[in-house]
């Protein structure tokens, strides 16, 4: 009988981050492998009290003093420990680390030999303003992927591996029966970017909602687009039936697409569910969707608000292309087949 890998992954696993790591692991369970997903998000309870205090000793005048350094209690000693017991009673063949929150690469190596773990994996899923940060973390892993095609060579040994896939479990049409009954007329979900902002404050004329973090403090003195905000953060179920009641989704990446790969993950979401997808151009959304007739595309702000005025006046049409991009989210990868991929990459044959 085939025996399967035990997988710890270090990522975001509470309810208010994306859920990439939730999609992998439920995927990875599915092929057969058991897993331990790890919260590389959590954070000490004794850094918020310890920060305030190095402010004040450092307006002292003492700024070589600081409580935090070597501390057990700040969050990346802190991290360490949780991941560490976790690991001590799990004992994985393979530990998953997505970047996301990293480790040292002493610390890497003490995993690895204290608890036997057979291959230790990192993935940098992160967008590309730290490549250099990236390529030197690569060395510390038996394997390493990243979802940029750009900003390392083959030298740095690292591999390839988007993240866009369909988590066909969670993203999907609540119903197929009937007119749908829409509740927003345009939906943004993201947190704050200055781009994101810079093409948002064009928007004041449009009824645009907005749903992530950042935006009411980036925006406490801009009454036009603070009216816009409607929630700091929505995810999982919430977000499933925010995007099957909205008219169009809006999607703005967080770096610039036009020269850079690297899809962000409402690519796929958004048309899993049925909902009509306006993103940012890329030249990488043709291996994907025919733009135009599976979803839409906009260049800049004047094409944007052209195809927002058009779309939301031509609700047949728009409704065409929401159902063709459902239709092509069902012939997609899903991460099942991702983790498929991945643990054949990784010759997963070889731990058994």
């Amino acid at each position: 009988m085939k025996k399967y890998p035990r997988i710890a992954i270090s990522y975001f696993f509470n309810t208010n981050n994306i859920p990439l790591g939730a999609s992998c692991a439920r995927a990875l369970q599915a092929l057969g492998c058991e897993v331990l997903c790890f919260d590389s998000g959590v954070n000490s309870p004794a850094e918020s009290f310890l920060k305030p205090a190095n402010k004040i000793l450092w307006n002292m005048g003492l700024k070589q003093i600081d409580l935090l350094k070597g501390s057990p209690w700040n969050n990346q000693n802190f991290r360490k420990k949780l991941l560490e017991k976790r690991l001590s009673n799990f004992r994985p063949d393979i530990l998953f680390v997505m970047r996301g929150h990293g480790f040292d690469g002493e610390y890497l190596k003490y995993l690895k030999d204290k608890y036997g773990i057979k291959k230790i994996i990192g993935w940098w899923v992160k967008g590309p303003k730290w490549f250099d940060i990236m390529t030197s973390e690569a060395k510390l892993y038996d394997h390493f992927f990243c979802i940029h095609k750009d900003g390392y060579s083959s030298k740095d040994k690292i591999e390839y591996l988007p993240a866009l896939a369909v988590d066909n479990i969670l993203y999907r049409r609540l119903s197929d029966k009937g007119q749908k009954q829409f509740t927003h007329d345009i939906v943004f979900v993201g947190g704050w970017s200055r781009k994101r902002q810079e093409i948002i404050n064009a928007l004041k004329d449009y009824p645009v909602a907005i749903y992530g973090p950042k935006w009411l403090r980036k925006n406490f003195l801009n009454s036009q687009v603070r009216a816009m905000i409607k929630k700091r953060g929505v995810w999982g179920e919430e977000l499933v039936g925010l995007y099957n009641k909205t008219k169009i989704a809006l999607n703005i990446s967080q770096w610039d697409t036009a020269n850079l790969s690297g899809l962000n993950l409402r690519i796929f979401d958004i048309p899993a569910c049925g909902a009509f997808l306006l993103t940012d151009y890329s030249d990488a959304l043709a291996e994907y969707f025919k733009p135009g007739e599976e979803i839409e595309t906009f260049k800049d702000v004047s094409e944007l608000k052209d195809k927002l005025s058009y779309y939301l006046k031509n609700a047949d049409e728009r409704e065409r292309i929401a159902l063709n991009g459902y239709k092509r989210t069902l012939s997609l990868e899903t991460y099942k087949n991702k983790m498929a991929y991945l643990l054949n990459k990784i010759r997963v044959n070889s731990l058994q």
